[in-house]
């Protein structure tokens, strides 16, 4: 079974604080477990232990995105955004405990380029605006 992950919904909850018009799902760009499984290539007890981590993960930025499409401008927002960081910050760190040195450079690579193509989305879609 195929479990979305992200540590790019945190990043495009920071770029949403920017630009709260944009209405950019925030699982859009995450990859599955497969990819993440072939990129850092994960042992079979490490996908294990990774596949409930990433289901609670995809769970919080579903009611993070419902919770920004709801939320006002203002503080309101500010404080959805607050609390998903704190939620992507721990989920972080659960995966990275679960990796070994060389996969969490491999992780940290994978988390800069999902920053920047989130960026980069969201500046196209201010731009179309």
């Amino acid at each position: 079974m195929n479990y979305l992950t992200t540590v790019a919904g945190l990043l495009l909850c920071a770029i949403f604080a920017s630009a709260p018009a944009i209405a950019l799902p925030l699982l859009d760009s995450l990859p599955t477990l497969d990819s993440l499984r072939n990129r850092l290539e994960l042992t079979p007890e490490q996908e294990a232990k990774l596949a409930p981590l990433f289901d609670k993960r995809v769970a919080e930025l579903r009611k993070t995105q419902e919770l920004l499409e709801q939320s006002t401008p203002g503080q309101q927002r500010q404080d959805v955004l607050r609390g998903a960081k704190q939620e992507g910050d721990a989920f972080n760190k659960q995966v990275e405990s679960l990796l070994t040195p060389a996969q969490q450079h491999e992780w940290r690579d994978l988390v800069s380029e999902l920053r920047e193509q989130a960026k980069e989305r969201a500046e196209d879609k201010l731009d179309s605006n």
